[in-house]
């Protein structure tokens, strides 16, 4: 997207696509400019109900993120993808793991990733 100076999902192809060889049954792409750090375009995403949506996919394992400056612009652009249901589900006598961190401290969990409530932490 930087290089072209294009927000757009399918500047590289389709999504659809580019995600296939990830054999991922679930999988979303949320994306962005002009925003100067992570922490900013991961706030606009969480209060936009549909990248929101991405962010609290149910099933979701995987999480890849980046961003890239345009020569041209100056803009950065970011890309977040979310993936998962890679595996069967676990049967009910699987255990289960306790994460680190307070559950009350996130303001968003993204593949078992606590995104605090202050995204400067």
């Amino acid at each position: 997207m930087a290089s072209k100076d294009v927000m757009d999902h399918g500047v590289l192809g389709p999504f659809s696509s580019r995600v296939a060889p990830s054999k991922a049954h679930r999988s979303g792409e949320n994306i962005a400019y002009g925003y100067d750090s992570f922490s900013k375009t991961l706030g606009q995403w969480i209060n936009s109900s549909g990248h929101r949506e991405n962010l609290l996919m149910h099933g979701a394992t995987k999480v890849g993120v980046a961003s890239a400056k345009s020569t041209r612009t100056g803009l950065t652009y970011w890309a977040m993808v979310i993936a998962g249901d890679y595996e069967s589900p676990r049967s009910p006598s699987s255990k289960t793991t306790k994460s680190n961190h307070d559950e009350g401290a996130c303001r968003i969990q993204v593949a078992g990733l606590c995104l605090p409530a202050d995204l400067s932490k």
